[in-house]
């Protein structure tokens, strides 16, 4: 993501170093590939694929949320990593305390985990973790 992103916003330079600005440009095109959603991904995916890295696929989802709510709060990179540790114990938390009939077990991991991971996650980043991390990022700054 970051390789093809970079690359593309380096294409687009090639063209010119402003020539990304005329609109319906090719070199337009690649900034916005490249600058607009490559480059957008990367938090969501970082926050996502840590919590993958911790609860396995219960802990993707809320991950992936919790890096996009890292971004719109302005957390940025230290947020999506809050994230995606957040997400992945707590989706690995809710998976060894929670205990269910065994009808509704198969619900657990593709339901259950998730929603309420993703409810505490995003809760957690909007009301307690993303306004104060994007402060000290703008104190930093």
């Amino acid at each position: 993501m970051v390789v093809a992103g970079g690359l593309c916003i380096a294409l687009s330079f090639a063209f010119g170093i402003e020539a990304f600005k005329e609109p319906g440009t090719l070199a337009a095109a690649l900034m916005q590939i490249g600058g607009g959603s490559a480059f957008a991904l990367m938090v969501p995916v970082l926050a996502g694929y840590i919590a993958f890295s911790i609860a396995d696929r219960p802990g993707l989802t809320p991950g992936l949320i919790g890096g996009m709510l890292a971004v719109s709060t302005g957390s940025g990179f230290i947020g999506g990593i809050i994230a995606g540790f957040l997400a992945g114990y707590m989706a690995k938390l809710i998976s060894s305390k929670l205990k269910l009939p065994q009808s509704m077990e198969a619900l657990k991991p593709i339901l259950i985990i998730p929603l309420i991971s993703s409810l505490v996650v995003g809760l957690a980043m909007i009301y307690l973790i993303g306004k104060p991390v994007a402060g000290i990022l703008e104190g930093l700054t």
